[in-house]
């Protein structure tokens, strides 16, 4: 078996919510089936992962887990106790998400956002390899 990119793995693990991704244990590959994939190819995805299916570990959807949690490490950390308190109250109610990601914007702090989400998906792309017996690169 192939190591795992864990790179490519926190990638995918981040758009799993939209797209269902496995892992090839035999090629150490990370599959997503992309929506705008043809008809054809996604057949083609399914039936070879049916015809050998202890092959492929499908990829969990974290993001509807753990994105709330992420959201929240990201205002702890962030080192003003103006702009900390002011993620900390958005994240609070329905709609928390739409809201965060706004203020995200609104006050410059996207680089740093997608920063701190790839950390926390390389992360959990590492536990969850851990968890699966799944050697991984960093």
């Amino acid at each position: 078996m192939k190591k795992v990119n864990l790179d490519e793995l926190a990638a995918a693990l981040e758009q799993t919510d939209v797209c269902q991704g496995y892992v090839d244990l035999a090629q150490g590959r990370v599959i997503l089936l992309q929506e705008d994939m043809g008809e054809d190819a996604a057949l083609d995805h399914a039936l070879e992962i049916e015809e050998d299916w202890e092959r492929y570990l499908p990829l969990p959807n974290v993001l509807d887990e753990a994105e709330r949690d992420i959201m929240a490490s990201f205002a702890a950390s962030r080192p003003r106790e103006d702009v900390r308190e002011r993620l900390q109250d958005i994240l609070a109610g329905a709609g928390a998400a739409a809201r965060f990601h706004r203020q995200v914007h609104h006050l410059l702090l996207q680089p740093a956002w997608e920063a701190h989400k790839r950390a926390c998906l390389r992360d959990i792309a590492r536990d969850w390899c851990d968890e699966n017996h799944i050697e991984y690169q960093e």
